[in-house]
């Protein structure tokens, strides 16, 4: 009887040992299927300004060379949405060169924005804009989701869209009021003299 109750005993002892072993074999597979997908970062280009991009905050992927002047900023610290989104990150410091992710949330505009040399970027004064932004590091807040995918505004007035716009000139005027004001520059011709009109 002594050699049953062993035998007993040994078994019981197995068969939890068994359990024991499946269920954290099996409570590993639970674990990994909790496990949230991995954030996909959208990519922008160099040009893409901030005012461009409808969503209040989101974490994008800047492309490497962005430090060129040719992609303007304007402000210090806080941004016109009018900026370079990667250009006003290299001015920062959030970023370098070779490009890398940022955070990006749009703030109220401001009354003005100065413009300082910073990083190897020239950012340019505005006297006032009605939004701005600030860039940060590329890590998501905890409890934070983050759009994967941008929502772009449009990028032609509905004027031009429509096809109402007569006349376009190219001076340095319209040049000017297109890269400040981003709107475009019309000739209306009717009984006043030629004045330029801006429409957005």
């Amino acid at each position: 009887m002594g050699i049953v109750v062993l035998t007993m005993k040994a078994s019981v002892i197995e068969m939890f040992l068994v359990l024991l072993a499946t269920g954290i074999h099996s409570n590993k597979d639970v674990t990994k299927k909790i496990k949230r997908p991995k954030f996909t970062v959208p990519q922008i280009n160099c040009d893409v300004k901030a005012g461009k991009i409808i969503n209040p905050e989101f974490v994008v992927k800047c492309p490497a060379g962005c430090q060129d002047p040719k992609y303007h900023v304007y402000g210090t610290d806080i941004y016109a949405s009018y900026s370079s989104v990667c250009g006003a990150a290299i001015h920062s410091g959030v970023l370098d060169n070779s490009g890398g992710k940022i955070l990006v949330r749009k703030v109220a505009g401001q009354s003005g924005y100065k413009g300082s040399y910073s990083n190897g970027v020239q950012s340019l004064s505005l006297p006032r804009w009605r939004e701005s932004f600030i860039v940060s590091e590329g890590k998501p807040q905890k409890g934070v989701t983050y759009p994967s995918a941008l929502t772009y505004s449009s990028s032609k007035s509905p004027a031009a869209k429509t096809g109402k716009c007569s006349y376009v000139i190219s001076s340095k005027y319209s040049e000017f009021v297109n890269r400040v004001l981003g709107g475009s520059v019309e000739i209306n011709i009717g009984q006043a003299p030629l004045m330029p009109a801006i429409f957005s």
